[in-house]
């Protein structure tokens, strides 16, 4: 990837297909939106990463700290008993659950037949 660095912050990275993107590390930015929506720098932003010479760890999202890792899994989760030892009122139990109702595709449906080439070319 090409690296081209517009501003202190906005870079514009050429990728191996030649499609431009628009990176912005002080706002964690992306045009891919990959940046944006994994909160860690998607290939781009690492290109800009390398060309600059600045730590990746930095721009990623807190939620992928040890220290989160470890808090996620602190508290503790008690297990459900058995299914048969579980206390349910009645007009739980009574209730039925349907699927939904399924409607049909909105606009004209489609014939059954489809139209061979030929039949195209010939008419």
């Amino acid at each position: 990837m090409t690296v081209k660095p517009s501003t202190d912050y906005v870079s514009v990275v050429m990728d191996a297909e030649q499609k431009r993107n628009i990176v912005c590390m002080q706002k964690r930015e992306c045009s891919c939106k990959r940046f944006q929506v994994d909160e860690i720098p998607c290939p781009h932003a690492m290109a800009v990463l390398d060309y600059t010479h600045m730590e990746a760890p930095k721009y990623c999202s807190a939620y992928y700290t040890k220290e989160y890792f470890k808090k996620t899994y602190k508290v503790l989760v008690n297990p459900l008993p058995d299914e048969t030892t579980w206390d349910l009122p009645t007009e739980v139990l009574d209730n039925v659950v349907l699927p939904p109702i399924v409607k049909g595709k909105p606009g004209r449906p489609m014939k059954s037949r489809r139209k061979r080439l030929y039949e195209y070319l010939y008419t």
